[in-house]
C-alpha cells in the first residue's frame, strides 16, 4: 500500500473524456461527495485529490470550469473523516497554463502541466508565474504531466523543474510504430524499465537523487 511504502496517491475524481456522462451539477456534487466518503472511511492518508484534469472553459457540466471548480475543492476539504482527518485538493490545468488567481486561493497544492513546454526555459516560466499569482501562498507546487523528456542532454525539464523545487512527472506515452515495451501510460502496459527512454529516465532520477544507478 502507498501508505506503507511512503508513496503518495494522486486520486482524479473526473476527467474531460468521462465528465459529459453527468448530467449535471449535481450530479458531479453527488460523485465527489460519495468519493470523498470513500476515500476518508479507508483511511489513507498518503492521498491527494485531483477534482478533475486540465480544467477549462469547456468542460460540461459548468462546476467542473475554472471559475466554478473552486467549489468542489472547498467542499472536499470540508469534508471530515470520524476522526477529523481531512484531504488535501487542488486541479489541473492544460499544457503550459498558469493556474487562475481563484484556483490558486483554493488549493492546498498546485498541478501544472509541461505539455507544450519546448525548452527548459519555458519551465522555469511556468512556475515562476504560477507563483507569482496575487493569491499564492507557500504549497506545494508539482508538474504531474510533461511529454518533453531530453534526458541526455544536461538541461531538460526534468532538470529545470527541480531546480525550482517542483517535483517532475514524465508523461511516457507510446510513440508510433512501437511496441509494448514502450510508454508507461499507454495500455497494456509494461511496467519493467523496458525501452530506450524508461532506462533514461531512471538514469537521470539517479543522478539526481544520488541512488544507485539503474
Amino acid at each position: 500500500m502507498p501508505d506503507e511504502q511512503g508513496m503518495t496517491v494522486i486520486v482524479g475524481y473526473f476527467y474531460f473524456g468521462q465528465s459529459p456522462r453527468f448530467a449535471d451539477d449535481a450530479a458531479v456534487i453527488r460523485g465527489t461527495d460519495e468519493a470523498t466518503r470513500w476515500l476518508l472511511q479507508g483511511g489513507w492518508r498518503n492521498v491527494l485529490v485531483e477534482i478533475n484534469n486540465e480544467t477549462n472553459p469547456g468542460y460540461k457540466p459548468p462546476i467542473l470550469r475554472p471559475e466554478r471548480v473552486g467549489e468542489l475543492i472547498q467542499r472536499v476539504r470540508a469534508t471530515k473523516a470520524d476522526d477529523g482527518h481531512t484531504l488535501l485538493v487542488g486541479t489541473s490545468f492544460g499544457g503550459c497554463v498558469v493556474p487562475t488567481s481563484n484556483i490558486v486561493a483554493a488549493s492546498d497544492f498546485l498541478l501544472i502541466h509541461g505539455n507544450g513546454a519546448g525548452k527548459p526555459q519555458a519551465i522555469t516560466e511556468l512556475i515562476q508565474k504560477t507563483r507569482a499569482v496575487p493569491s499564492f501562498k507557500p504549497m506545494p507546487v508539482l508538474i504531474n504531466e510533461d511529454d518533453h523528456e531530453n534526458f541526455e542532454q544536461p538541461a531538460n525539464n526534468f532538470t529545470a523543474a527541480v531546480a525550482e523545487h517542483v517535483s517532475w512527472g514524465w508523461f511516457d506515452y507510446r510513440r508510433k510504430g512501437e511496441g509494448s515495451e514502450a510508454g508507461y501510460q499507454s495500455p497494456p502496459v509494461n511496467w519493467g524499465i523496458s525501452s530506450d527512454r524508461k532506462r533514461a529516465f531512471f538514469k537521470s532520477c539517479a543522478e539526481i537523487t544520488g541512488a544507485e544507478n539503474l
